[in-house]
């Protein structure tokens, strides 16, 4: 532990900053903090290992390593300072989703079914060029049409849906 150039205050805004502009999870602050304390020799690379590493380990978001390094770098009062960095940027991101999405409601209610088209024109795209090289007959072509039609119009489980093209594969296949 070495807290005889860093205070409290530069944990907070570090943590804060560094979470505040990653998106998913803990993997974005890990750049920032090897720079700002590991680069400069404030926090050991194995103590950063050994807290990414438990963080990793232990249940819960990806982001727990952070208390961890807040520890390392300043005991108990930096992992609190730690904490309140995530926390603080959980609570402006959160804070910032819920104004937007109340101002931005009716924009994403005019756009959201021309969205969903483009979307599903998107898989279809895909799963045709993936289909492409598999050269299937046209029957094959009409049972994947009619299963995608069944699937959509009664809502069929998933399940019933793997077993029945497990089972009509091995019927074909024994065809």
């Amino acid at each position: 532990m070495n807290t005889g150039t860093m205070d409290l205050l530069e944990i907070v805004i570090v943590v804060l900053l560094s979470s505040a502009f990653s998106l998913g999870g803990g993997a974005g602050p890990i750049a920032v903090i090897q720079d700002r304390w590991v680069g400069n020799g404030l926090l050991s690379p194995e103590l950063f290992a050994w807290a990414l590493a438990l963080g990793y380990l232990s249940p819960g978001p990806k982001a727990g390593f952070i208390a961890g390094v807040g520890y390392y770098v300043y005991g108990l009062p930096g992992a609190a300072a730690a904490v309140v960095g995530l926390v603080l940027a959980s609570w402006i991101g959160a804070a910032g989703v819920s104004y937007s999405y109340a101002k931005l409601a009716p924009v994403i209610k005019l756009i959201s079914l021309p969205a969903g088209f483009i979307i599903a024109g998107m898989i279809f795209v895909s799963a045709w060029n993936l289909m492409g090289p598999m050269d299937l007959s046209i029957i094959e072509y009409a049972a994947v049409a009619i299963v995608a039609l069944l699937v959509g119009w009664r809502n069929v489980d998933a399940v019933v849906v793997v077993l029945g093209s497990a089972l009509l594969g091995v019927v074909w296949w024994l065809v």
